[in-house]
């Protein structure tokens, strides 16, 4: 679906909410990046395995954001947005044309995530503070793709949008 209809504006809202409620709930602090590990890769690679790379990358974006915001680490916040929106949208181009294999994409979005992270981290602290946060965003996006791709299978093919 390329249009932007209100049944799928309000889909992906869903979506963000429910990413960003779950993610809030079950995440686990890192004190050595004041950031934390979460669910939202789950959710940012459902929305774009099913709904495309631009509903991944408005998922991806303002559930990180958001996400940063309601957990108490705005300093991360723009990050965030600019990482998770860039992972949403590698992910949802599996969608697309099958020209490369859904999980090698979401293993390339996985790759930005942790990337990315590791210069954020650098920006806001250190490079040791980047390089720390490597075992645990590998972790939330293994995490995050499996669940995913389950998720993805589970679900209806058609209708469900």
């Amino acid at each position: 679906m390329s249009k932007w209809t209100s049944k799928k504006i309000t889909v992906v809202a869903v979506i963000i909410a429910l990413n960003v409620a779950l993610s809030y709930i079950v995440h686990i602090p890192v004190p050595a990046t004041s950031g934390f590990v979460n669910l939202v890769e789950a959710g940012i690679f459902v929305a774009a395995l099913r709904l495309g790379p631009g509903a991944g990358f408005v998922v991806g974006a303002f559930s990180g954001a958001l996400l940063d915001l309601f957990a108490g680490y705005p300093q991360w916040l723009l990050f965030s947005f600019v990482i998770h929106g860039m992972e949403g949208f590698i992910a949802g181009l599996a969608s697309q044309k099958k020209v490369f294999p859904t999980t090698a994409l979401l293993l390339l979005a996985s790759l930005i995530m942790v990337v990315g992270y590791v210069f954020a981290g650098f920006f806001l602290y250190n490079w040791a503070a980047g390089v720390a946060s490597i075992p645990g965003n590998v972790g939330q996006c293994l995490f995050g793709l499996i669940v995913a791709l389950v998720l993805n299978e589970a679900l209806p093919k058609q209708g469900w949008l």
